[in-house]
């Protein structure tokens, strides 16, 4: 099955917590979605990795969508090598989108910076024909290099190229999150208190959202950001379709 969009996170429950309302509303008008978690999040504070994998698969169905890719990568050793691209690259090959999602480059973790770096030259080496033949232990999948990469945020925000209007996913985006239940908003268990287990994030992620959407004049947004110059045929119609903001 090829899909029309990939959004590959770092760990499980980073594409829902960044970009988590924008693949809920791409499923529901049709397209093919499709997540990719490079981590099991093994060394995560809280819960292990069999609860982190059904709590991912509970989000993914909450959020309709049939596909989640997992690599299984070591945490912390993320880097931009043949090791960690292979995989992503057979994966962009079989999958073939037109636009990846991936974390943006300047973050706290270290690992959502690494990985930005890794996707990014995944992308471009999965269009090479001839990448990965000495490693292959069969025959290489046809080059595919994705249309464009969109980078979304987590910790940390920066310049915005365009905000998606997620209001009527944000209940579902906001039930995703609480699938993580061994993460988020946690029951009182023996396990630390973390910085996102806290009722405090919630508020963090709502009023983030509503900042976003209140950009464009909508109740909540999802912001990313790309590198590439969008183009625009008819400034007319763009400028329509982006209704009254001021």
């Amino acid at each position: 099955m090829t899909y029309d969009i990939l959004a590959i996170g770092p760990h499980p429950d980073d594409v829902e917590l960044s970009c988590g309302g924008t693949l809920i509303t791409l499923a529901d008008q049709g397209y093919r979605v499709g997540i990719v978690d490079l981590t099991d999040a093994r060394l995560s504070t809280r819960g292990n990795v069999d609860q982190r994998r059904q709590e991912a698969d509970n989000a993914a169905e909450i959020m309709g969508i049939g596909k989640r890719f997992r690599l299984g990568m070591s945490e912390g050793l993320l880097k931009s090598n043949t090791k960690n691209i292979l995989p992503i690259v057979k994966i962009i090959r079989e999958a073939r989108p037109q636009v990846v999602l991936a974390p943006y480059w300047d973050d706290r973790h270290p690992d959502h910076v690494d990985s930005s770096k890794l996707i990014q030259a995944a992308c471009f080496w999965s269009g090479i024909a001839k990448y990965g033949q000495s490693e292959s232990d069969g025959e290489l999948l046809p080059p595919h290099r994705p249309h464009r990469i969109i980078y979304y945020f987590l910790h940390w925000e920066g310049p915005a190229s365009f905000v998606v209007d997620i209001s009527a996913s944000f209940d579902r985006k906001l039930k995703a999150i609480r699938a993580y239940q061994s993460q988020f908003f946690a029951r009182p268990s023996e396990d630390p208190v973390t910085f996102i287990s806290r009722p405090e994030f919630l508020e963090k992620v709502i009023n983030r959202a509503r900042y976003n959407g209140s950009l464009i004049g909508v109740e909540y947004g999802e912001p990313f950001h790309s590198r590439e110059m969008n183009r625009i045929d008819d400034v007319v119609l763009w400028a329509d379709s982006q209704g009254v903001v001021g």
